[in-house]
């Protein structure tokens, strides 16, 4: 059965909706999964932070507490799980968490990060984050030490399938949005086309002469082809109607002479000459067929989020910069704290440290030499108190131009320094989930200068 136009394109339009629509859903999720791995990784990092600040080298053995801040390393049934060991995998210390489960997990080279994933006996997936680490000891004997952090992959798996199951359903019901707008679009562009053919049907039922519609640009050559078509049309049926009443009155002579000879041969049946009889009608049809002949010649010739405290801001700090100082111990960098005790944020405590992590971390992996960490307290025109936190180094600074654009994802002004470019897009996206502000500028120190805005409880 052939199918309309309407029909065709409905369907070609509708195929190539849901192969985008696919294809869409297929780079969400990967969008999806690569974003939750920076995510898990920079999460676990700050955990490695965690154990840096709390972790003591004595005589080259490394010891922490048998219980940390972070409560999921504490519980045995929980998935997030520590362990410290030498390159040689003697292992110092493990969590709680870790049970007697064993892993053989690579060590990264002296000073840097490994992340991946790996399974352990009962077949279970983990996010891996490993940081080796030189520290010397009180004797100045200096140690490698590597500390694993790791969650279980089926932590994040609830959260995966339910971002899954909104992308299909969202999808879907945005391909079914689509295809009623598609369905709408096609009836209003090919109105014309409808209007035509009614417009020939009309003509067919002889209500009109011609195709006189106000028609879209792109239909008036065939409009106009049409109409000659039907002109052309118009004038060889006049033209025909013309030459058969020319043929009638041609032949009315010849069949006249007929009829005289019907009566000749009724009236003068005993006398009449036969011969002469048969030469009469065979004249008379000779000129009857070539008037025939002669008309129709002439007749054929041509025709054209979450809950939130008051966080005590200070000892936050102080906890991170005692990471970081060891975390890059070898550049010595000489980090300044000038916060009151008083000072405390309305915020999420994960929110404060990815906030101070992600920060610090990039002052010290750029700075010279030296680090400076400040807040304060704000009155805002509206009545409402706010802290601001100013983070500034002796590095090289960020050019003007650029400050605005560090703030995206994946943008990175210096390649030499391991990362993705991801670190500062975070602090600006939870900044301004709090209604905040970061501001970047350059630090009496010569480098860069972050200002962080955060609201805060007066006290």
């Amino acid at each position: 059965m052939t199918q309309s136009l309407t029909h065709r394109l409905f369907i070609s339009a509708g195929t190539v909706i849901f192969i985008f629509l696919g294809v869409t859903a297929l780079v969400l999720n990967q969008a999806f999964a690569f974003s939750l791995e920076n995510i898990v990784r920079e999460k676990l990092r700050l955990h490695t932070y965690a154990l840096l600040a709390v972790a003591d080298n004595e005589n080259g053995v490394i010891e922490l507490p048998s219980r940390v801040a972070e409560q999921r390393f504490n519980s045995r049934s929980e998935s997030l799980i520590g362990i410290v060991t030498n390159t040689e995998e003697k292992e110092f210390w493990r969590s709680v968490s870790a049970n007697d489960q064993v892993f053989s997990l690579p060590a990264p080279p002296a000073g840097e990060w490994l992340f991946g994933k790996a399974q352990d006996g009962a077949g279970k997936v983990y996010f891996v984050s490993s940081y080796s680490t030189v520290w010397p000891d009180d004797r100045g004997v200096k140690s490698t030490f590597v500390f694993t952090v790791m969650e279980e992959l089926d932590y994040y798996q609830e959260n995966i399938q339910s971002y899954r199951n909104t992308i299909l359903v969202a999808l879907f019901l945005i391909g079914i949005v689509l295809l009623g707008l598609q369905a709408i679009i096609l009836r209003w562009g090919l109105r014309p086309v409808r209007g035509l053919a009614e417009d020939v049907d009309a003509m067919g039922r002889g209500e009109s002469q011609d195709l006189g519609g106000d028609y879209p640009k792109e239909l008036l050559r065939l409009v106009a082809n049409v109409n000659l078509l039907i002109d052309n049309e118009r004038r060889q049926r006049e033209k025909y109607r013309d030459r058969m009443a020319d043929l009638s009155h041609s032949l009315k002579t010849p069949l006249s002479v007929l009829k005289g000879l019907e009566s000749d041969i009724v009236e003068q049946e005993d006398t009449i000459d036969r011969h002469s009889l048969v030469g009469s009608l065979g004249r008379q049809v000779e000129k009857m067929r070539s008037i025939i002949d002669y008309q129709l010649r002439r007749a054929v010739s041509s025709g054209h989020s979450s809950s939130v405290s008051a966080i005590s801001l200070a000892p936050e700090v102080e906890q991170i910069l005692d990471a970081l100082d060891k975390v890059y111990s070898d550049k010595q960098v000489s980090a300044e704290l000038q916060i009151d005790t008083d000072i405390t944020l309305l915020v999420d405590e994960g929110d404060l440290a990815e906030l101070l992590g992600n920060t610090l971390d990039n002052a010290y992996k750029h700075c010279r030499h030296r680090v400076m960490a400040q807040a304060r307290r704000v009155e805002l025109a509206d009545g409402r108190s706010a802290i601001q936190i100013m983070i500034e180094d002796d590095g090289a600074g960020i050019p003007a131009d650029k400050r605005d654009s560090i703030l995206k994802r994946g943008v990175r002004l210096d390649s030499t320094h391991a990362g993705q470019g991801f670190g500062l897009a975070i602090v600006a996206e939870i900044v301004s989930s709090y209604q905040g502000s970061v501001v970047i500028g350059e630090s009496a120190l010569g480098g860069a200068l972050f200002t962080l805005e955060l609201p805060s409880r007066k006290e």
